[in-house]
This record gives C-alpha cells, structure tokens and sequence, in this order.
C-alpha cells in the first residue's frame, strides 16, 4: 500500500523539524508532502533543507491564497492524482500523534474508505483546552452531524485518511469553503457519494506547544454559517 502524508503548514517552523521525525519514525516508507503557504518564518526553506538528504519529502510552494481549505484542497488534488493508494491528512503543531496512522491504515486495509482520528468517540479526547473552546467544539460538531445528517462524531477533525480513489471521485477541487469549514464541506462530498465506509478512530488532542493557532471568530462564524446554509439546502431537497 502505498501511502502519502499531507500535513499545511502556515509559520510551523518551529515544529517541522520534530514532526518530519515523528512521520518519518512511524512510517519509513511513505512520502510525506508540505504545502507551504510561503510561511514568513521560514517553514518552507526548513522542508528544503530536510528534502535535499531526503527523496520521500516534497514540498508544494503556494503562491496563491493563502489559508488552509486553500491549501488542503491544492494539496489533496495534487497527491490524488499521483500513485498513491492512500493519503493522510495531519496537522504539523505537534496537536496529532503520527503514531495513530498505521491503526488508521489497518482500518483502510480492512474496509474503511475514510478514517477519522476522532476527539469525541470513546477513548478519544482533548488536553490543553479551555472549557469555553472544549463547549464550542462539542457543541459545533453535533450541530454540524444533525444539519446534514453525517454519520461523524468529529466532523472537523483534520487527521483524516482517505482512499486516493475516493478523493478522485468526490472532486475535491470543487469545493468552495475558504477556512476549517473545509473539512465540514469534504466530509459532506464524500457522505453524499454514497456506498463510503467511514470509521473514526479515538484520539487525544494535543493543543500546540509552539506557534500560534490558526483558528479564530471570522473561521468559527463561516464554519456555522456554511453549515446551516448546506443543512438548509438539505432539508430543502429532503421535503420535495
């Protein structure tokens, strides 16, 4: 099974270095891709500098708009078209545990067309967290499954696997949302392409050490409007 890790970074400087050793501790074999969106810090001239004694890391340069739906559906496309079985998707602020991905792929090798690394099913969690953002969380995920009928605890998780096959299929280039909803828009596309083994798998969230958080108020607030929008647009099409 060939497999291709994906993680944006946007200023991961000082957590790339011990993020390419944990990926690359866990999983030798796999090529791992960078999509750097021209991290002022340095990030992508760090990846560089790792690539030039290491052939199984590739970094994706963006030069257009920035932002992480932006480059997680360039990125996504890109891998997608090339010979890979799988892809996993994983944040580089040190927030997932890469030792998670092979129990993911035992999960694809067994059926799973998309495997979730879940914050809210059993064994899963969060560590770090104020209880305001532990309330919203919770509260926005199950807002996000009952609007548009996802069998998803953790409908916003980032650390994802997905089949490269299923990717082509669910045309991820034609999604449209600009922050985290991203992931709320692609876990929609893929439900919607029907006959999808999807299964989640517990984690536990660490919140960054180092760097600072790309979510913010204009994230949160498109992230609930495109759902009750899309959730709209559902009940809509289920009443005809």
């Amino acid at each position: 099974m060939r497999v291709a890790v994906m993680s944006p970074t946007y200023n991961e400087r000082d957590n790339i270095d011990q993020f390419l050793a944990q990926v690359s501790k866990v999983l030798p074999d796999a090529d791992v891709y960078i999509v750097d969106d021209e991290s002022p810090d340095g990030t992508g001239a760090r990846v560089r500098e790792h690539a030039a004694s290491n052939p199984q890391l590739r970094l994706i340069a963006r030069t257009g708009p920035r932002g992480y739906a932006a480059a997680s559906r360039e990125g996504l496309t890109t891998i997608s078209r090339a010979d890979y079985d799988v892809v996993v998707t994983i944040d580089c602020d040190l927030s997932h545990d890469p030792a998670i991905i092979p129990h993911m792929l035992t999960q694809i090798t067994q059926g799973a067309d998309m495997v979730i690394g879940s914050r809210y099913v059993h064994g899963g969690g969060v560590e770090n967290w104020s209880l305001f953002r532990r309330v919203l969380s919770r509260l926005g995920n199950w807002y996000t499954a009952v609007m548009l009928g996802l069998p998803v605890r953790d409908c916003t998780a980032g650390f994802r696997a997905y089949r490269t096959d299923l990717l082509r299929r669910t045309d991820i280039a034609s999604t449209a949302s600009s922050g985290y909803a991203f992931l709320t828009e692609t876990l929609m596309h893929i439900n919607k392409a029907g006959n999808v083994r999807i299964v989640e798998v517990p984690i536990v969230y660490v919140n960054r050490a180092f760097g600072e958080s790309k979510m913010n108020k204009t994230i949160i607030s498109e992230s609930m409007r495109r759902v009750t929008l899309w959730g709209l647009q559902r009940l809509r099409r289920a009443g005809k």
